[in-house]
């Protein structure tokens, strides 16, 4: 059973835009050269900085003869041979049962990932980097590279958050967002699946319990049976790829709790609690089960042994039911990125017409931050989202030089600053101002994380009032009827901050609005200086 090295460690790879276009301007689209020295220059940085987990994963060249005629897996042996790891590959996308014919339509078969010192209990984290970078560059230097399409080290990820009913009047994050509003129109449908691709979901907690997603399959099949032929076994209410089960869905830290519940805790719970997003209006069937408010798919990357399993995560949202993703992590350098991430991302807006929205990130710069980057325009690739205050104003966090991150690769911007959710059940952290008391299962987190469920809650509203609008259309919506909040930011946040009601009546009208200006009073500026 693997160890975690890092605090958190998963797979980039460095882009190769010009210095200008790293600072802010959306990336273009294509592939590394395998022979790109800039390319072998940052892994040999990233090593050195103890940037990489320990895992090498490589993309085997579609078109190459042997790949065509069937011998994929013998190529991988080889490959992995030449590495020098003296470890066997596997697939980075398991066999997926019923829907392995799509995945090999992506390419996504054509993925391998090996071990290169993770696992290694005589290596600590930075001799683990090290290694991983001199074999990734012993590999690129031979310049044999038949087969291969892609060779790349898993660098280190990280949760963007910053630490920090009976509550609602506490969550003011929703008033900025103008929420209540949009729950005149609607709480949330049931038939709309919001992955949250985290540190999973504490399943006994009463604001969550009534929201999660069931694979029916599973949850009425056999113990240690793919019952669905989906490829993944005992995943009723979604799968732990970090640790590769089913059946513990509850990982690393209150992370994904507090995410989930800003997307989906149960409203008007009998006054218990806090609200989310598209948490539903309270109504049961009698049985304890929620008739309204969308259901939440757990996916979990941030496990209790490893850090793991990001990219096979977005397939299985998009193969398994989910239209949005929520995803509140990154990566700790800017211009990196993993391209099987990316791969996964084009998957799941191609195969579900999805929207797979991410964290902008923490680090108070406007360089290019993967995944949420990642797309030539706000229409493709990654939903990028900043964070401000309740008033606008781009958020700024207790941290010395943290803040969200901004430029013109962000889409929109959402509240990130003291967002009041769901953590852990048991963990009594939260001491109410007003009381002298510790509450449990509830605490205020800020960040680019937190920011990020606000705008897939409400993406998953739109959903809920129009299931088929169009995929652009719906972003159209998402983007014209944000707040203009240039008036109390010099920097570029996205269109402007989420609309939750004007949002939900354009997708309800199938017809963008005018996009409305900011009315609350704003709050000074951050303070920290902004990294170039």
């Amino acid at each position: 059973m693997p160890r975690i090295k890092a605090l958190h460690a998963l797979a980039a790879l460095v882009a190769t835009a010009s210095a200008e276009s790293l600072r802010g301007s959306r990336p273009a689209r294509g592939r590394r050269s395998l022979t790109d020295d800039s390319f072998i220059q940052t892994v040999k940085e990233c090593g050195e900085a103890d940037g990489l987990s320990g895992r090498i994963q490589f993309k085997l060249d579609k078109d190459y003869k042997d790949v065509k005629t069937g011998y994929a897996a013998a190529i991988a042996v080889r490959v992995a041979d030449e590495a020098g790891c003296g470890t066997k590959p596997k697939r980075l996308f398991r066999p997926a049962g019923k829907h392995e014919a799509k995945h090999v339509a992506a390419g996504l078969d054509l993925w391998y990932t090996m071990d290169c010192g993770a696992d290694d209990e005589a290596l600590d984290a930075h001799a683990t980097s090290l290694r991983a970078s001199e074999k990734v560059r012993e590999f690129l230097a031979k310049g044999d590279h038949e087969g291969i399409a892609v060779f790349e080290p898993q660098i280190v990820h990280k949760a963007l958050a910053v630490e920090k009913d009976a509550y609602r009047s506490l969550q003011t994050h929703y008033d900025a967002i103008n929420l209540d509003g949009a729950w005149e129109i609607t709480t949330g449908d049931p038939t709309v699946t919001v992955q949250v691709l985290d540190s999973g979901l504490d399943p006994d907690h009463p604001d969550l319990k009534k929201h999660l997603w069931r694979n029916e399959a599973e949850c009425q099949g056999e113990a240690g049976v793919d019952d669905d032929d989906n490829g993944f076994v005992d995943d009723c209410h979604g799968y732990n790829h970090a640790d590769d089960t089913g059946t513990d869905l509850l990982g690393s830290s209150s992370h994904g709790t507090h995410c989930s519940g800003t997307v989906a805790a149960d409203n008007m719970n009998d006054g218990i609690g806090v609200a989310g997003v598209a948490g539903g209006d309270g109504t049961e069937d009698g049985q304890g089960n929620a008739l309204t408010g969308v259901r939440l798919m757990t996916s979990v990357g941030f496990g209790k042994t490893d850090v793991n399993g990001f990219a096979e995560g977005l397939t299985y949202g998009a193969d398994n039911g989910a239209r949005v993703s929520s995803n509140s992590w990154g990566y700790n350098s800017w211009g990196m990125y993993d391209q099987a991430e990316l791969d996964a991302i084009d998957y799941y807006n191609s195969e579900a017409a999805g929207f797979v929205v991410f964290a902008a990130g923490n680090s108070n710069s406007k360089r290019l931050y993967y995944p949420g980057c990642y797309g030539e325009d706000e229409f493709h690739g990654a939903i990028g989202v900043a964070a401000t205050t309740d008033s606008g104003a781009r958020a700024s966090f207790a941290n010395a030089g943290w803040g969200s991150n901004y430029g013109a690769w962000v889409d929109i911007s959402a509240p990130g600053v003291e967002v009041l959710s769901t953590t852990i059940h048991d963990e009594c952290s939260l001491a109410m101002d007003d009381e002298d008391m510790t509450e449990c299962g509830y605490d205020w987190y800020g960040g680019t994380s937190m920011a990020t469920p606000h705008v897939a809650g409400a993406i998953a509203l739109g959903l809920s009032v129009n299931p088929g609008m169009d995929r652009q259309e719906l972003l159209e919506c998402l983007y014209n009827t944000a707040k203009d909040i240039s008036d109390v930011n010099t920097l570029e946040m996205g269109r402007g901050l989420l609309d939750a009601k004007a949002f939900v009546e354009c997708c309800a009208n199938d017809a963008p609005s005018a996009q409305p200006t900011l009315t609350q009073r704003p709050t000074a500026s951050p303070t920290e200086e902004p990294t170039e």
